[in-house]
């Protein structure tokens, strides 16, 4: 099947950032399938964050030890 389509793109950096959808979709339709991808690259973003968080707060605990058993 042949179809036609409606790409958008956005160069940011020295990426290039591509969004695919049909020529006839409804606006509407287009900005909510954005907001799901926007919703979904929060998610990650913040599970990125936690994961710092945690790392340092990991590394913190484990040079806090250290110190209480460095000898005198």
């Amino acid at each position: 099947m042949i179809k036609n389509i409606s790409r958008m793109e956005c160069v940011i950096g020295e990426r290039t950032y591509h969004f695919l959808c049909d020529c006839d979709s409804p606006i509407t339709e287009a900005k909510d399938c954005l907001n799901v991808f926007i919703k979904h690259l929060e998610q990650v973003e913040e599970a990125v964050l936690k994961a710092a968080e945690l790392k340092a707060s990991e590394e913190k605990n484990c040079s806090e030890v250290v110190e209480e058993n460095k000898p005198e």
